[in-house]
């Protein structure tokens, strides 16, 4: 928070989205670039800033009155700064140790130790110290039996590696689940991909920022008033593109009819990783001028799952896309329209602003992920005819396999579509493999259509 503008515009981000999965913790942490001793220029870049956090939150407990028209589960104000804190303010490693705790590394253990009995999501989008205290201390608090039981609640998801505790942590604990995304979490909102900003801007930090501007900063609400421009690191001129990659690391939470955080090669929209670790997956390269990531090299040989790729062509446009960015960005109209329609619920009446289309599918009207167990040759038909729209408006359904996500290795088998009705034959070939089937219902609402989803696993005996 403060090193530069798109953790203070991932946060806004949050809170909009905070109805959709319970926070645990906001902590204001140190990196590579923002931390005691620094000696920069601007001196908030000298010390974490968890004030930063706070004056968001302050700022939604202003609208959330208005969002509860919109949608249930929103947290109070009270909740979320009772969940506020900081991390250590040292660089990296240089912070932890016995006797620095901080309110933030406790509210990792508290929520570690408490009797919850589902897993805790780590999303770090900057230094991971913090987190490593908290382990520091727990380590040396509980007996071996409750330290394993507290590490076996903890999911960790690392935007680009941001100091040297990723690593530490990586091979001090080589069961800890830990995802690094060195560069994907980059395309959340690049210059590759769909676009729902103006395509004829001269630039896209350019056509980003009058979205913003229209849909996020202006007429809507003191939430949206803090949703800063982010500017070119030493071109102040320019507009840099919005937000980073820190929002990636948590987006997916909140679309569980698409997303299973307990399988990261399903994908999302937080990005697809590898089924598996692989060695010294190193700091992002956009962190390497900081030179301090370097300090990675004292804790290898380490251990983390690395980001994936896919393959996708836009139905929009029919432009075919192959890389380590696709995962993310072949999301994006849905997730900006997402973040466009929350914040207008921030200061509309229900009536005014667009709300979810519910994907029923197969007269299941919840976001479950399905999963079906099939013979091969079988033939299978679903039906997503009960989806419904609650603002009365016409839906469209989309029908389509994630070849990526499964373990299936044919091309994937045709489907029949008829509207809400599709079916398919499951191939000969695909005897003890997955298939994806990803059902997408959108409404035709003219500003900001929102798509539902439901996914469905195939497993084919």
């Amino acid at each position: 928070m403060g090193n530069e503008a798109d953790d203070s515009q991932t946060m806004v981000r949050l809170l909009v989205h905070s109805n959709r999965f319970d926070i645990e913790g906001l902590i204001a942490v140190s990196s590579c670039h923002q931390y005691a001793g620094k000696n920069d220029a601007d001196p908030i870049r000298n010390d974490v800033q968890p004030t930063m956090i706070i004056e968001r939150i302050e700022a939604y407990g202003r609208v959330r009155d208005n969002l509860m028209l919109h949608a249930e589960g929103w947290p109070t104000v009270e909740h979320l700064l009772s969940r506020t804190g900081r991390g250590p303010r040292e660089y990296g490693m240089l912070g932890v140790g016995d006797g620095r705790s901080t309110d933030g590394s406790e509210l990792i253990v508290r929520a570690l130790t408490n009797d919850d009995p589902r897993p805790l999501y780590v999303c770090i989008n900057a230094g991971a110290n913090c987190l490593a205290q908290a382990l520091w201390d727990l380590r040396a608090r509980l007996t071996p039996a409750a330290f394993d039981a507290a590490l076996a609640k903890l999911r960790i998801y690392d935007d680009a590696g941001q100091d040297d505790a990723g690593a530490w942590i990586a091979r001090s604990f080589p069961q800890l689940p830990y995802l690094r995304s060195q560069l994907q979490v980059f395309n959340f909102m690049n210059n590759d991909g769909p676009v729902t900003w103006d395509p004829a801007a001269d630039y896209p930090g350019q056509g980003q920022h009058a979205w913003a501007r229209q849909h996020v900063m202006t007429g809507h609400g003191p939430l949206g008033a803090l949703y800063p421009r982010r500017e070119r690191y030493l071109r102040p001129e320019i507009d840099h593109t919005l937000e980073g990659g820190g929002t990636s690391t948590w987006i997916g939470h909140a679309n569980p009819g698409l997303y299973h955080p307990g399988q990261p090669t399903w994908g999302g929209w937080g990005g697809r990783f590898a089924a598996a670790k692989q060695l010294n997956v190193r700091a992002g390269s956009a962190c390497k001028w900081a030179d301090l990531v370097e300090t990675e090299e004292k804790y290898m040989p380490f251990f983390m799952v690395p980001e994936a790729a896919d393959s996708w062509t836009d139905p929009a446009t029919g432009l075919s896309y192959q890389g380590i960015g696709v995962p993310i960005f072949r999301w994006r109209r849905a997730y900006q329209n997402e973040f466009q329609a929350r914040m207008d619920w921030c200061v509309m009446p229900y009536e005014k602003a667009n709300h979810h289309p519910v994907a029923a599918l197969n007269g299941d009207r919840s976001e479950r992920i399905a999963r079906v167990a099939a013979q091969s040759g079988q033939t299978l038909r679903f039906d997503a005819s009960a989806a419904s729209d609650p603002d009365g408006d016409t839906l469209s359904f989309r029908w389509y396999f994630y070849p990526e996500a499964g373990t299936y290795q044919g091309p994937p088998p045709p489907i029949d579509r008829a509207g809400p009705i599709a079916q398919f034959t499951v191939p000969p070939s695909a005897r003890s493999t997955a298939l994806h089937l990803i059902l997408e219902v959108q409404d035709h609402h003219p500003v900001s259509p929102l798509t539902s989803y439901r996914r469905i696993v195939i497993d084919c005996d």
